[in-house]
């Protein structure tokens, strides 16, 4: 039933929330710059080399992607056609409206989800799949991820990405827990 002691019980455990937020320390945060032309299949072997240096830690992660403003508009073309047009049977994630912030997410097997979004991954996994799309543009993906400890709950670490989500509003992906 909902009543005011249940929101107000609501509202103690968002209290919460907030408070392990604010508590919540960053252990380490890394980044890397991918030219485009790196992305394409003919260049998979050296990038994956490269992603071998970022992330080595274990734990869980939060992450983001992000482009330069002036090539957010043709990467948002690009990817509504493959992804209307099922290019290459792959599972595209969500689409939303153009922005320079491609990808907001987080992951326990950062390495992992890296190449999935890149397109080296399982072809059935919700991911931006660049590699299959990604027009022939001068520019560059940036990647930054934050590394948090084990100790750190859940849903606090849900809470700081779909905080940072909220505050980005990615092209691709969407809000909240699978």
């Amino acid at each position: 039933m909902l009543n005011e002691s249940t929101l107000k019980n609501i509202a103690t455990q968002l209290y919460d929330l907030a408070e392990g937020v604010q508590r919540t320390v960053i252990e380490a945060s890394h980044q890397l710059s991918i030219p485009f032309a790196a992305i394409h299949e003919e260049n998979r072997a050296t990038l994956k080399k490269n992603l071998e240096t970022l992330c080595t830690a274990k734990g869980r992660y939060i992450y983001r992607f992000s482009v330069a403003q002036e090539v957010s508009e043709q990467l948002h073309k690009a990817f509504f056609e493959a992804k209307a047009a099922k290019k290459n049977n792959r599972a595209y994630c969500r689409v939303n409206e153009a922005s320079s912030l491609l990808y907001v997410g987080s992951s326990s097997s950062l390495h992992s989800r890296i190449q999935q979004h890149l397109g080296f991954g399982n072809r059935g996994t919700y991911a931006m799949q660049l590699s299959h799309w990604l027009p022939a543009v001068e520019g560059e993906l940036s990647i930054e991820a934050w590394h948090f400890g084990p100790a750190v709950d859940g849903a606090v670490l849900q809470a700081i990405e779909d905080g940072l989500w909220a505050i980005n509003k990615p092209m691709f992906g969407r809000q909240g827990a699978r």
